[in-house]
Formats: structure tokens, sequence, C-alpha cells
């Protein structure tokens, strides 16, 4: 198993206790190995599966409803 350091996973941030705004954000991460590398890599394609799958529905909806798509600038 080769190291490959760490790997970002998100981002979190708290909340100030007395104004209730967010704090800075602050980066999570994971110890990167293979297997977290491999992880990554799979959900970025599903994801970008799953959101191509959703924007070809939003498209033939607004078709189907006689929407153009994309819209014309004004």
């Amino acid at each position: 198993m080769k190291e490959q350091g760490f790997i970002q996973i998100g981002v979190t941030a708290a909340r100030d206790p007395i104004t209730g705004n967010y704090l800075p954000p602050v980066p999570l991460y994971i110890e990167g190995d293979d297997s977290a590398s491999a992880s990554a890599e799979n959900l970025e394609r599903d994801i970008g599966r799953l959101l191509a799958d959703r924007m070809r529905r939003y498209i033939e909806e607004c078709r189907s409803l006689g929407i153009e798509f994309p819209p014309e600038s004004e």
C-alpha cells in the first residue's frame, strides 16, 4: 500500500454562539490510501452520472412544456 497523504472530503463551519453567523470554513480530510483514492474516484463518477441524468430530465421536461432550453440571453 502506497501512502498518498490526505484527501479532502468536505468542509465544515461552526456558528458563532453570539451572532449565530458562520465562522470561517475548515476543510475535512481523511488519510489517503489506495482504497480511499478508489472510493473518491467512484464517488466522483457516480455523482457526475447522477447530476447529468437529472439535468437531462430537467431539459426534457422544459422542452415538453414548451420552455426553450437553454433560455435566450437578454
